[in-house]
């Protein structure tokens, strides 16, 4: 049984994309979740002061 390392590269350069594509959603999901929070409470405390 031989091995075509072309075809082993290539699908090592696939499985890291999908990775790095993985790892990026998930990164800007963490900022976006993190912004809305800080947005969320910030609109928060100015409409909870009494008048």
């Amino acid at each position: 049984m031989s091995i075509d390392w072309e075809v082993f590269s290539k699908g090592i350069n696939v499985a890291l994309l999908g990775l790095a594509g993985v790892f990026t959603v998930l990164i800007l999901f963490y900022i976006v979740t993190k912004l809305l929070f800080h947005f969320g409470n910030k609109m928060d405390k100015d409409n909870s002061n009494p008048d």
